[in-house]
């Protein structure tokens, strides 16, 4: 049943971030689409920017990371962590991901349509057991930087692309920011949030 469902998510939310381990600056953001009665988060990550080590791009079980931002980075700092790469170094932006569990296909319907009109281009349908929507875009950088400890590029570039990284993490942010700004619409009726009566 939905309400057994969400109450073990919610738990589950509120156990992860008490330890620490959900993104600082979207539990303002979690929380609110956890107080909304058709949807339960059940993964996120606000976007960040990260430097990782791996023998070979896609090995997940061998990458380690080397440096992790979720907010803008510095060159500098970007190069500091990729002369640590015993293999190669790559750096990686990543885009806002967020699962949210629906209560039905009209909820999950709704919450794609308003993820498509914030900018979230790529979100979609992952469960359906579960009715789980993917809220997720296409601001993604992947290259490799070094190997081996030693620079695959040089300054200027690496200056350009870092500051296409910035740039990307900060449109991804601006569009989890008008999401918040949908639901808000949803929840207060303007966007025809289905009122619920029954207890499931």
């Amino acid at each position: 049943m939905w309400s057994e469902f969400r109450s073990r998510k919610l738990k589950a939310y509120r156990t992860a971030k008490s330890k620490g381990e959900v993104d600082e600056d979207i539990i303002d953001f979690l929380d609110f689409i956890n107080s909304l009665p058709d949807f339960v988060t059940l993964s996120s990550c606000s976007g960040r920017i990260a430097v990782i080590d791996t023998p070979e791009f896609g090995k997940k079980l061998e990458t380690e990371f080397l440096g992790k931002w979720h907010g803008e980075v510095e060159v500098q700092a970007v190069i500091e962590a990729a002369k640590k790469s015993k293999k190669y170094a790559w750096l990686i932006q990543y885009p806002p991901i967020i699962h949210i569990a629906c209560r039905d296909f009209k909820s999950a319907e709704r919450l794609l349509a308003i993820s498509n009109n914030a900018g979230f281009r790529r979100s979609g349908l992952i469960s359906f057991k579960n009715i789980v929507v993917e809220v997720s875009s296409l601001e993604r950088i992947e290259l490799p930087i070094a190997y081996a400890g030693k620079m695959l590029v040089d300054s200027d570039y690496l200056r350009m692309v870092v500051e296409f990284a910035n740039k990307k993490l900060r449109e991804g942010k601006r569009r989890l920011e008008k999401l918040e700004e949908e639901l808000k619409n949803l929840a207060s009726g303007n966007s025809g949030l289905p009122e619920r009566n029954d207890a499931n």
